[in-house]
């Protein structure tokens, strides 16, 4: 276990270029995942970085905003999250080996064990996912899965990165890479827009609900607990259908403890939104039968290219994904940027194109 700024720092210096990078961290009743382990594999081994001690970490933030060291993981979105809360960085150089496998032709959403079993031939023991990471010290088996966990990172990478050479894909990659890395920070108005049943709200009560959800988000941050242990979602959309609402209203619209709890703030919230003049946020409504017909016919466009070029289908074809093209094509008369340029541009942006300029 390294716990010392100087550890860490001879740790790094003795990575090399290609540096594989884990995290394993808790997040079962705070906001914000809490740190517990960095694991580093590179040219002499692994390193195990207790994320714990009161360290200032420098030389692991220079690591990863190191734009000409690569620095590889698997499945990064939890990842770079746990990096961007308790570091304040994001990495530079980073390539992402379950994205990659989907160039090539495998699962979209492979495990990592699965990857060392294709790439390398290895079975893992996955026995340690779920167990205490903030105990010290760790158990050997815990340790032994941590190593494990980043070990084999590199030489994966190192295969896949041949791979998508030689078939001409690892600017593709890279392109997909990028955008998963400039991929807008989530803010209250993003989860506002996820919420169920908003589209049937009115103007008014619309509003009123923004408002409920960004004095929430703001309460689960300052108290670190997850959204649901405050106000439901379900519940802030009750509130936000009534017309006037008081202290002596939460009894009927909360359970009790909520009610108890933060009955007052919610009625004085409530209140504030009915005075906002600000224009109402805009609700998704669910696609019609005849757009969901057209979202069919991209996704069978896009899963016959994709198996033209033997990648995973959900790169091209993931129905979330075609949904927000159509509602964007709706909007602008035109595909997204994605499809402008890039690799999607000339496997897809003209058919795409096509489709929906015939479906409207």
């Amino acid at each position: 276990m390294i716990n010392t700024d100087a550890g860490l720092d001879q740790c790094v210096s003795s990575l090399g270029q290609v540096v594989g990078v884990d995290t394993e961290f808790i997040r079962v009743r705070t906001f914000y995942p809490i740190p517990a382990l960095y694991q580093l594999a590179g040219d002499d081994g692994v390193g195990l970085v207790d994320a714990q001690v009161g360290a200032t970490f420098d030389s692991l933030k220079a690591l990863l905003l190191d734009p000409v060291r690569t620095k590889v993981i698997h499945a990064c979105s939890e990842d770079l999250e746990v990096m961007a809360t308790h570091l304040g960085v994001q990495p530079a150089n980073l390539v992402d080996t379950q994205l990659a496998h989907a160039f090539l032709g495998g699962e979209f959403s492979v495990s990592y064990a699965k990857l060392v079993e294709h790439y390398l031939g290895l079975k893992l023991d996955k026995h340690e996912t779920r167990s205490d990471w903030l105990q010290r010290p760790l158990s050997k088996e815990q340790v032994r899965y941590a190593q494990e966990d980043v070990a084999y990172l590199r030489p994966i990478w190192e295969r896949q990165r041949e791979a998508m050479a030689e078939a001409g894909r690892l600017e593709w990659f890279r392109e997909d890479m990028q955008r998963i890395l400039d991929a807008p920070v989530a803010t209250p108005d993003t989860w506002f827009e996820t919420m169920k049943g908003v589209w049937r709200l009115g103007c008014r009560e619309r509003i009123v609900l923004r408002n409920l959800v960004r004095w929430r988000e703001q309460e689960a941050r300052r108290r670190d607990i997850p959204r649901a242990h405050t106000v439901k979602d379900e519940h802030l959309v009750a509130l936000a259908r009534c017309d006037r609402l008081e202290l002596r209203d939460m009894a009927g619209l909360l359970p009790r403890r909520t009610a108890k709890r933060y009955g007052k703030v919610l009625a004085a919230v409530h209140r504030q939104g009915l005075l906002d003049g600000t224009p109402a946020p805009k609700a998704t409504r669910p696609l019609s039968r005849r757009d969901g017909d057209l979202v069919r016919t991209l996704r069978e466009a896009g899963r016959r290219e994709s198996d033209r070029l033997g990648m995973a289908p959900e790169l091209l074809a993931r129905k979330r994904d075609l949904e927000a093209d159509l509602r964007y094509f709706r909007s602008h008369d035109e595909l997204p940027a994605r499809y402008h340029r890039g690799w999607r541009r000339r496997v897809v942006g003209d058919i795409f194109a096509e489709i929906l300029s015939r479906g409207s």
